[in-house]
């Protein structure tokens, strides 16, 4: 039976043994199985074969001048590159220890010698069927748990999208009915809850338009004057405004002297995004302290601390990845896409900035940061 990868793509096996007479037979047996075979007389040069030509497969004498098989396999599984190729001893040591501490050294197989090829092909061929069949079922689990994610993506979605026209649909209607009633009382509220759902309706817009950008590498690098009381205040009274039931405390400070170049569209994005993380994470009465500082000409510090949730070390990573949320399922109880913090990270990171989660005694502490920048191009 001639053993491939794929078709026309023969697998790779590297043979190392310091009996010259042996490697070559088995080099010669291995080669008309249809496997293309790399060969290598001690461990150094094992190492350095394993590392060069990353096989399918390896098959490895124990009884070697050092390094030997064990610390040949040891070297291996220390690699990221070499750790998950599968291994197999060859020895002429036959006790049920030796084999045991083979086996123990993450080896696939253990074979003493003397030994049958044809059984030693069985191995090598019992090996790779494992292997896939492990692989198939991976592939099931990965298109499983990828389905998963696409209908909650498509769940979320219509619900993100539903919720604020409903509202702007409503209310649009009320305000329309009262004021042909010739009752204007409510109209302002009508309207302006309208206006915030409406405001919440274009920021889901704009994140989907930055993640598209995002996937295509088109996000915006321009550094230019930002307008504190509009590309920053604004932003946050904004988001703000959706949230007056909850009466927060909204402490915002800015360090005399701060000039900030950024993205401007984008920066102001990225500051929405995480004052209302902020905002939807505390509860009723919190506190929220807002702090933007300097960090020389056209750079800035960012700071952002809420009374809340506590957001643990194992996951102040995970929330940045696209569509990862803390709460799942249709009951949770915060809504959003999952996609905020992948957009501010990636709006950041593209003017070589950072975004990081920090340890806070009261809730959650987020930080950005953008470096010291000249600007790009003058301001019309």
């Amino acid at each position: 039976m001639k053993s491939t990868t794929s078709a026309g793509s023969k697998k790779k096996m590297l043979l190392i043994d310091d009996e010259t007479k042996l490697l070559l037979g088995l080099k010669a047996v291995m080669t008309r199985e249809g496997y293309e075979v790399i060969s290598a007389h001690d461990g150094n040069e094992g190492v350095r074969l394993a590392r060069e030509h990353i096989p399918d497969i390896i098959i490895c004498d124990v009884m070697m001048p050092a390094p030997n098989g064990f610390q040949l396999k040891k070297i291996l599984a220390n690699d990221m590159l070499t750790a998950q190729i599968p291994f197999i001893f060859l020895t002429a040591r036959t006790l049920e220890a030796d084999k045991i501490a083979g086996l123990k050294q993450g080896a696939d197989d253990y074979v003493t010698k003397p030994f049958n090829t044809d059984e030693l092909i069985a191995r090598v061929e019992a090996i790779f069927r494992r292997n896939e069949i492990g692989r198939q079922d991976g592939l099931k689990t990965q298109e499983s748990n990828l389905e998963k994610v696409r209908r909650n993506i498509s769940s979320n979605l219509g619900h993100e999208f539903r919720t604020p026209l409903t509202i702007i649909l409503a209310n649009l209607d009320l305000a329309i009915r009262e004021k042909f009633k010739g009752r204007t009382d409510d109209l302002d509220w009508y309207l302006e809850t309208s206006v915030n759902s409406a405001q919440k309706l274009s920021m889901l817009v704009n994140d989907l338009i930055l993640l598209n950008d995002l996937d295509l590498a088109k996000i915006n690098t321009m550094r230019r004057p930002i307008n504190l009381d509009f590309h920053f205040k604004s932003p946050i009274q904004e988001v703000l405004a959706r949230y007056t039931q909850k009466n927060l405390d909204v402490q915002i400070t800015i360090e005399d002297g701060t000039i900030l170049h950024a993205p401007d569209l984008e920066f102001s994005h990225a500051v929405a995004h995480l004052v209302d993380n902020a905002f939807k994470f505390s509860p009723e009465g919190a506190r929220i302290t807002i702090h933007l500082g300097k960090n020389g000409i056209g750079g800035c510090v960012l700071t952002i601390e809420n009374e809340g949730s506590f957001i643990a070390p194992e996951l102040r990573e995970k929330v940045f990845e696209r569509y990862f949320q803390i709460y799942q399922g249709d009951d949770r109880p915060y809504n959003g896409l999952g996609v905020g913090l992948t957009i501010v990270r990636a709006i950041v990171e593209a003017c070589r900035g950072s975004v990081k989660i920090l340890d806070s005694e009261i809730g959650c502490k987020v930080q950005l940061i953008y470096p010291p920048a000249a600007v790009d191009w003058p301001r019309d």
